[in-house]
C-alpha cells in the first residue's frame, strides 16, 4: 500500500512509513495505492517497477499560425506496478490500457482499420509531395555539381513534421533523455509511440514530478524516478476517455461524519513552545565554526517573567500550496495561571506569586488571512467586572463568555503586582460625600 497526498491532479507527496499521522490535513485528498513493487527503483531487484503517472491533455495555443501547443494536466494520477520483463513503452502503454479499461474505450477493429489506412493515405501523400519537390530541385539545379546536390539539404516533408518537431523542441517536451529502467532504450527518445507507428489513444513521454517535461528538467531526476505522462488529443479524449466514470467513486457513510475538534490546554501550547524542536533538512542551522548548514535542534527557555504577560494565540497555518486560519479552541484559565514549571531560574519559595498569573483582557480576531474584525474582552481593575468592546459598543459580560476561537491574543498580569494595585487604590481612595456622587470627577462608573 501507498499514500499518497494528491493535489491539483499531481502528487503532492508520498508517505513514509515513519511518518505520523498529525500530517496529514482535514483538507488534503489522501489517496491509498495496491502495489506489488517499490517506489523507487533498485538497479537489479527483481521487485515490480511502480511508476506515477500523470493525465494531459493537449491543448492549442493562440500562436499566429497555431504550430504551438501546451499541456494541462487532468484527472487523478496513477501508480501503476510494472514487472521489470515488460518495463518498454510497448509494454507500458498496454499495461495502462488495461488499467484505464473502467473509463477508457478500446477502439473498435473497424476504427483502428480506417485510422490506418488513413495514416497510409497521409505517408503516401507526404512521400508524393516530396517526390515533387526533389523534382524541382533537379530541374532548378542541372547547372551544379554532384557534390553542391549533396550538401542541399532536403526540405521539410509535411506540416506534420514540422509540428512534431516543435512538440518536441517546445516547453512541453522533454528532449531526447534516456529513461534507464526502460528495456527499449535504443530509441533514444522521451516520447512514446514514435512516428509512423500504429495510431494510439494517447503517447506517453517522461516528465518530472510536476508532470511537466521543460528543457530544466535534468536526465538525473528522470533516472532517479521516472515519471510518465499519458498525452491525449482533445478529440481522442473525447471519443474514448469517460470522464464522468473516471470521476465516480462509491462514498463511504463515515465521509459524512464530522471528527470533533479536541479543545487543546494553554499549558500544553506553553509545554510545546518550550520543547526541544528538531530544525526541517529544508531549514538547517550555519555553523559559524565549519562554515556549513547542519541539521540542528533548538529551544526555548523562559528565565523570568515580567509583571504583565502577553501570549500570542498561533492561529494561522502556511504550506506550500495554501495559507488558513486556525480555529481551534485554545481553553485558558483566568487565574491561577501557573508558569512555575517553566522557568527555569533558581525559585524563591518564599514569594510563589511570582509564577503566577491572572487573565485581566483578551483580543479577539474574527475573519481570514486578508481581513477581519478584532474585539475585546477586558476586566475592570476595580471592580473585577468583565465587559466585551466592540467598536464603539461596550457592554458587561459574564466569565464564562470570554473563551472562545475566536481568542488571538492574551493579557495576563502577575498576582503579586494585582494585589499592590488593589491595596494602593484601596487606600488612596477617599470617603464619598453624602450626595454619593463620586469625589474624583475622572472616574466614570461603566456598571
Amino acid at each position: 500500500m501507498i499514500v499518497a497526498d494528491v493535489f491539483s491532479h499531481r502528487f503532492y507527496k508520498l508517505y513514509q512509513l515513519e511518518d505520523p499521522l498529525s500530517s496529514i490535513l482535514d483538507r488534503d485528498d489522501i489517496f491509498v495505492y495496491e502495489v506489488t513493487g517499490r517506489i523507487e527503483p533498485v538497479e537489479g531487484s527483481r521487485d515490480d517497477i511502480v511508476v506515477p503517472v500523470y493525465l494531459r491533455e493537449r491543448t492549442q495555443s493562440r500562436d499566429f499560425n497555431n504550430s504551438y501547443y501546451g499541456l494541462i494536466l487532468f484527472g487523478h494520477p496513477l501508480l501503476v506496478s510494472v514487472p521489470r520483463d515488460r518495463f518498454s513503452w510497448e509494454g507500458l502503454y498496454n499495461i495502462l490500457m488495461y488499467r484505464l479499461s473502467r473509463y477508457v474505450t478500446k477502439p473498435a477493429s473497424e476504427e483502428d482499420d480506417g485510422d490506418e489506412k488513413g495514416d497510409e493515405e497521409e505517408e503516401e501523400e507526404e512521400d508524393e509531395e516530396e517526390e515533387d519537390e526533389e523534382e524541382e530541385e533537379d530541374d532548378n539545379e542541372d547547372s551544379s555539381s554532384d557534390e553542391e546536390k549533396e550538401e542541399i539539404p532536403e526540405p521539410s516533408t509535411s506540416n506534420d513534421d514540422q509540428e512534431t518537431e516543435q512538440e518536441q523542441a517546445g516547453p512541453s517536451s522533454g528532449g531526447t533523455r534516456r529513461c534507464p529502467f526502460l528495456l527499449d532504450n535504443s530509441l533514444h527518445t522521451s516520447q512514446w509511440p514514435p512516428r509512423r507507428r500504429r495510431k494510439q489513444l494517447f503517447t506517453l513521454q517522461t516528465v518530472n514530478s510536476n508532470g511537466t517535461s521543460d528543457r530544466n528538467t535534468s536526465p538525473e531526476e528522470v533516472q532517479t524516478q521516472p515519471y510518465i505522462a499519458m498525452d491525449w488529443e482533445p478529440e481522442m479524449k473525447r471519443r474514448y476517455y469517460d470522464e464522468v466514470e473516471a470521476e465516480g467513486y462509491v462514498k463511504h457513510d463515515c465521509v459524512g461524519y464530522m471528527l470533533k475538534k479536541s479543545p487543546v490546554q494553554l499549558q500544553e501550547c506553553i509545554k510545546l513552545f518550550t520543547t526541544v524542536e528538531t530544525l526541517e533538512k529544508e531549514n538547517p542551522w550555519y555553523c559559524s565554526s565549519c562554515k556549513q548548514h547542519q541539521l540542528a535542534t533548538k529551544k526555548l527557555d523562559l528565565w523570568m517573567l515580567p509583571e504583565v504577560l502577553i501570549i500570542h494565540l498561533k492561529r494561522f497555518s502556511f504550506s506550500k500550496f495554501s495559507r488558513e486560519k486556525l480555529d481551534t479552541l485554545v481553553q485558558f484559565p483566568i487565574r491561577d495561571l501557573d508558569f512555575s514549571e517553566f522557568v527555569i531560574k533558581p525559585k524563591n519559595e518564599s514569594t510563589p506569586d511570582m509564577y503566577k498569573y491572572d487573565l485581566i483582557a483578551v483580543s479577539n480576531h474574527y475573519g481570514g488571512m486578508r481581513d477581519g474584525h478584532y474585539t475585546t474582552f477586558a476586566c475592570n481593575k476595580d471592580s473585577g467586572q468583565w465587559h466585551y468592546f466592540d467598536d464603539n459598543s461596550v457592554s458587561p459580560v459574564n466569565e464564562n463568555q470570554i473563551e472562545s476561537k475566536a481568542a488571538y491574543v492574551l493579557f495576563y498580569q502577575r498576582q503579586d503586582v494585582g494585589r499592590r494595585q488593589s491595596q494602593t487604590a484601596s487606600s488612596n481612595t477617599p470617603a464619598s460625600p453624602a450626595s454619593g456622587s463620586p469625589s474624583n470627577p475622572e472616574v466614570m462608573d461603566v456598571n
